[in-house]
């Protein structure tokens, strides 16, 4: 009787642990112990303009004077040639994107002095921005603007237009813009020192700026040089700033000379002037240390597309970065799991384990993160069918349960085993 009773005992408990095997776990397990995974990861103000009261970049910000500053600089004229581009609406009275007309404006600018090429028709689409960032036409934070462009680059306004409209769904963009991004490496706040800012505008080209709007300046500024005079205050916006003159005024006075973006016909056909100290101008000043290039469209990952559930597969992937920049590889296996790889260099290829759990018909797909945050589109899907389910006895099996459970009880020691697979 004792016997039966030790027996049923077992029974119970073995019963048991299958019970928790089947259902302790309902998302895919990884072989590699060293990756990222995550669920689904991929890898205010009034009409728009920034939102107050946003995080800071904590590093130190540039600080540079230089020695030789000119008393007065506009990258419209530099020694003849001009490099900016021309003046665009953003219909600031439908759509408050000025977000994105600052900081395209300055990263067109950019484009046009990194290839050394004052002719180079650069035009960014801003809509782009607008469809495919949590930016829409109430604003956005303006340093996340700047980190959005550095995980996500730009693309030509000819792939996706402008239509002042946050509603265009993002994959309106033409069916080739991954080739066509183009990013920055990095960008970095500027000191609010008027030097400063003069040596970084000098040094660096036009710079992504933002600013307080009060009622004399919109819609009311024509012309001259701005200096508030009355009227409260409305929004915050984004501007480039391209060139300043210091012989305006008395000492140490002078002005700054900006692009906006509410067309021509507003201010000196869409360029200000505004006094050096005024509406905050020097307070959210950046630039971009460099150009970026993403890596285009991966070819989907290779490997296996039929199995059995509860067994691993190897799936691999290549890419060339086109700056030679190391690269990291983000799966997803179609499941709403993904996994990244560790950092290697660009055109080394990578292997990575994955074992779905339940049947079904799965997509994996690939994209690439080069080392400034930059993602490739993600490749097109690897179909992968799992038309068997197993059952929870196949599972132990692969597991080896069974047969390390038997082994203990032909040596008569029970608890052994159950000690050892429940720590």
């Amino acid at each position: 009787m004792r016997k039966n009773v030790r027996g049923s005992f077992f029974v119970c408990i073995f019963l048991g642990l299958l019970l928790l095997t089947s259902v302790g776990s309902t998302i895919g397990t990884f072989s590699d112990e060293n990756l990222e995974t995550g669920q689904g990861e991929g890898c205010g103000c009034i009409y728009g303009t920034i939102t107050e009261n946003e995080t800071v970049q904590s590093e130190e910000p540039y600080t540079e004077i230089r020695n030789d500053l000119p008393a007065e600089w506009d990258w419209r004229d530099v020694d003849g040639q001009d490099w900016t581009t021309p003046i665009k609406d953003q219909l600031q009275d439908v759509c408050g994107s000025c977000w994105a007309f600052g900081s395209l404006g300055g990263l067109e600018a950019m484009i046009k002095i990194w290839e050394n090429d004052s002719s180079l028709a650069a035009d960014l689409s801003e809509q782009y921005m607008l469809s495919c960032s949590p930016g829409d036409c109430d604003g956005w934070y303006w340093t996340s603007t700047l980190l959005w462009i550095k995980g996500n680059g730009a693309i030509p306004e000819a792939c996706l237009p402008y239509q002042a409209d946050d509603t265009i769904p993002c994959d309106d963009k033409c069916p080739e813009w991954g080739s066509l991004l183009v990013g920055i490496e990095n960008y970095k706040k500027v000191s609010s020192n008027v030097s400063v800012i003069q040596s970084a505008l000098v040094e660096h080209g036009p710079l992504p700026a933002s600013m307080d709007v009060y009622e004399d300046f919109y819609p009311n500024y024509q012309g001259g040089v701005y200096q508030y005079t009355w009227g409260g205050y409305v929004f915050g916006h984004c501007v480039t700033i391209v060139g300043y003159n210091n012989s305006w005024g008395g000492p140490d006075e002078g002005y700054w000379i900006v692009k906006n973006s509410w067309g021509t016909n507003w201010g000196e056909d869409g360029w200000f002037k505004i006094a050096y100290g005024e509406c905050n101008m020097e307070k959210g000043v950046y630039y971009y240390t460099g150009p970026n290039y993403a890596i285009a469209e991966p070819d989907a990952p290779t490997g296996p597309t039929q199995g059995a559930p509860w067994k691993e597969y190897t799936y691999t992937a290549t890419a060339v970065d086109p700056d030679g920049d190391a690269i990291r590889y983000c799966f997803d296996w179609g499941e709403g799991n993904v996994s990244w790889s560790g950092t290697v260099s660009s055109g080394v290829p990578v292997s990575m384990n994955y074992t779905w759990r339940e049947k079904g018909e799965y997509l994996v797909r690939v994209k690439v993160r080069d080392e400034h945050g930059l993602d490739s589109p993600w490749s097109d899907p690897l179909p992968v069918s799992m038309p068997v389910n197993s059952n929870v006895f196949i599972r132990l099996f692969s597991f080896g349960i069974f047969e390390r459970f038997f082994q203990f009880i032909a040596l008569g020691n029970p608890f052994r085993f159950i000690e050892i697979i429940t720590n």
